[in-house]
């Protein structure tokens, strides 16, 4: 049943990585930091050839 086209997956899900910050990397937050940007890097794929629209990020853990 799984070779019906119905159930084949020819796509893979939406993968992402964040690079920077490390994992349980502490970003300090006081006066002079909230003054700065921090930039953010990573990659995100979305399989299929379709190019990413977006990427959300949350600080709340």
């Amino acid at each position: 049943w799984w070779y019906k086209p119905e159930y084949i997956i020819n796509e893979l899900n939406i993968n992402s990585v964040i690079t920077t910050p490390c994992h349980e990397e502490i970003l300090p937050i006081n006066a002079w930091t909230t003054q700065r940007p921090y930039t953010l890097r990573g990659y995100a794929y979305s399989g299929g050839g379709k190019k990413v629209s977006r990427v959300e990020v949350t600080l709340d853990g």
